[in-house]
């Protein structure tokens, strides 16, 4: 009984975070940062290989289901059409993907199945801005979560 209310008073705390405006704050603490001497570099190298053969693709009008690399969920939902869409919007947004550049891994701390989040900064042809591209892979080393946001120094 004590552990579960010991887990309801860090739901309602972060809860009480996230509704008071402190979503920065928070989010800092739901994830922890990974040592550069601790990141696995394979997992680096996976995400930058996958995105850049996504975008490859996406630029040659191939919009497909993606492969084993990605979790059954993300599978189904990354269809091609959305792909398409995808690309057309972030196309229209920032222009042509050029490339990525590595910035920080993190973990979360308190969800299961834990993820490990890959961060990298894009660049495209059209803005001086560098966007988020988020890779997540789970436990298993698939990619079970891919987002491109705006850029923030702290996880969002």
């Amino acid at each position: 009984m004590q552990k579960f209310r010991f887990h309801v008073a860090v739901c309602v705390s972060i809860a009480i975070l996230l509704a008071s405006g402190e979503i920065a704050g928070a989010f800092s603490l739901l994830f922890s940062k990974i040592p550069p001497s601790e990141v696995k570099a394979e997992y680096v190298e996976q995400a930058r290989q996958t995105v850049d053969s996504l975008y490859a693709k996406w630029q040659n009008g191939t919009f497909e289901p993606v492969g084993d690399e990605f979790t059954p969920e993300m599978q189904k939902g990354l269809s091609p059409q959305l792909q398409k869409q995808s690309f057309e919007q972030i196309r229209s947004m920032f222009g042509d993907f050029q490339g990525m550049t590595f910035v920080e891994t993190l973990t979360a701390r308190f969800f299961i199945p834990r993820g490990t989040v890959y961060r990298f900064k894009g660049t495209y042809s059209r803005t001086p801005e560098q966007p988020e591209i988020r890779v997540v892979f789970d436990s298993h080393g698939k990619i079970s979560g891919l987002w491109l946001k705006p850029w923030r120094d702290e996880i969002q």
